[in-house]
């Protein structure tokens, strides 16, 4: 009882939605792998899966280990295992990403008839047809050949293609939306010989295309005149007429869904498969997030002064970083940022001198779910000083003399002062700023210099904007 008032407690919102997001992507697995080529493989895969969580659950060190280095090895097997599978599950994932305006078939009864009536003709006179019906998934990839033709479905279309006597009744035919796209296409092969048995390469270009896309393929046998339907990795013989039209039916159904359907259909199929992924999401939940233990990790988190009032000043050295001590579970500090964590301390209600400003939790800024165990060190000393405005004169600095026969007249300086902002403490016989050296060797003439202004560190100049000054060196002959 404490375990599941445990877990209750700790599942929240973000849990609800992280367990939903796992069980979706497991569900779109599971229902992908019922048309995968190797299922087995898949199943004892799950098996492996199930035996290193269990292992992981009881603490089982080194079986957890040597599993983990199995599935790093495994899953690049596995990548190109299912290489052609894993490209028609992305391409399937994007396609349901798309918000794309279908064009709803305003004449569907009337194409399933055409469709039905023309193939138990071609039953009847033996005449061999090979009719492909597109899905959603894109088909270009697995077509060769073929010509364009973008024709209206008709029974006198269908009965010209495949006339024995046409060059394209060999080949193909794709119906894209009630329409005839291309004619005389060439279908990968599907190499599953037990399903394919004694029959022809038209079955056996229906069932690979099928093994591929969502498409399904209606066959015609020129040998027999049986009819049958490849859908995904099964081909089968279809009796009658009526058995025809349903399968048809039941094909636009699923794959053309009309609206205020298609949420219907998407509860009440593949109940298995979805009571499958709710399980084994929770599992891994309960399994990986909800039994972590709590940890403690050290942090160097930097100091910032906020609510400094503009014409206040802290004095050095101050103290810039500090050490914390957090705790939390490892999926905690897995999803923080390192940046989210400082110390944010209010500095206005600070005193001009010395201050004492205690480190506390309630100071520092870190991500919920985070416990603070310590904080080093726990004070800082902080000298506060209050700035004042100063017009000061610029002193000018030269070196060197003039070339010979000449002499410095004189030296003018514009702006004479400038202002800057000095702390309340520092004397005002230490407040002086200086230009850079102007070098005066071998100056024969007057000339004006635009040096940079030195300012010591603890002054700044008003409104943070550096001064430009210009000195002029007036020089004549002796």
């Amino acid at each position: 009882m404490d375990f599941i008032y445990g877990f209750f407690t700790d599942f929240i919102i973000r849990d609800v939605l992280d367990v939903a997001i796992i069980a979706v992507s497991i569900y779109m697995a599971l229902v992908w792998f019922e048309k995968a080529r190797a299922r087995f493989m898949m199943i004892g895969l799950f098996i492996l899966g199930l035996i290193y969580f269990i292992a992981r659950f009881f603490g089982l060190y080194l079986t957890t280990i040597m599993f983990q280095a199995f599935f790093a090895v495994f899953l690049i097997m596995l990548v190109i295992i299912f290489q052609d599978e894993l490209r028609h599950f992305f391409e399937r994932v994007a396609l349901w990403g798309l918000i794309r305006k279908k064009r709803r078939f305003t004449s569907l009864n009337q194409n399933i008839e055409i469709l039905a009536n023309t193939i138990a003709n071609f039953s009847r006179k033996k005449i061999g047809a090979l009719i492909v019906l597109k899905g959603n998934d894109p088909l270009d990839r697995h077509v060769d050949g073929g010509l364009l033709l973008e024709g209206v479905l008709s029974q006198i279309m269908l009965e010209n293609i495949f006339s024995p006597h046409v060059a394209t009744h060999d080949g193909a035919i794709i119906i894209e939306e009630g329409r005839i796209v291309k004619v005389g296409c060439h279908l990968p092969l599907s190499i599953n010989i037990q399903k394919i048995g004694h029959s022809g390469t038209r079955h056996a270009a229906a069932l690979g295309l099928s093994e591929r896309t969502d498409s399904i393929s209606l066959v015609v046998s020129e040998e027999t005149g049986t009819i049958s339907i490849a859908d995904g990795d099964r081909i089968r013989v279809v009796k009658d007429i009526v058995g025809l039209r349903l399968r048809l039916e039941d094909f636009y159904r699923k794959r053309f869904p009309r609206r205020g359907k298609f949420f219907a259909d998407f509860l009440t199929g593949h109940i298995l498969e979805k009571l499958i992924a709710v399980i084994l999401s929770c599992s891994l939940w309960v399994g990986f997030v909800q039994n972590q233990e709590v940890v403690r990790r050290d942090f160097v988190v930097p100091i910032e002064y906020r609510n400094l009032a503009s014409d206040w000043i802290i004095g050095e050295p101050k103290s810039r970083e500090a050490t914390v001590a957090l705790s939390g579970t490892e999926r905690t500090f897995y999803l923080a940022k390192s940046e989210e964590v400082k110390i944010s301390l209010d500095m206005s209600q600070v005193k001009e001198g010395d201050n004492e400003i205690f480190l506390d939790k309630d100071s520092l800024r870190r991500p919920s779910g985070l416990s603070v165990v310590s904080i080093t060190p726990h004070k800082i000393s902080l000298s506060v000083y209050k700035m004042l405005n100063f017009n000061v004169p610029v002193e000018i600095e030269t070196s060197g003399r003039v070339a010979y026969g000449f002499e410095v007249k004189e030296i003018k300086v514009i702006p004479e002062k400038v202002s800057i902002v000095v702390p309340s403490i520092l004397p005002r016989e230490k407040i002086k700023i200086t230009t850079e050296v102007i070098d005066l060797r071998k100056l024969k003439e007057s000339k004006t210099f635009t040096p940079k202004i030195i300012l010591p560190a603890e002054l700044r100049f008003s409104e943070d904007k550096t001064p430009q000054i210009k000195v002029s060196v007036i020089v004549e002959k002796k």
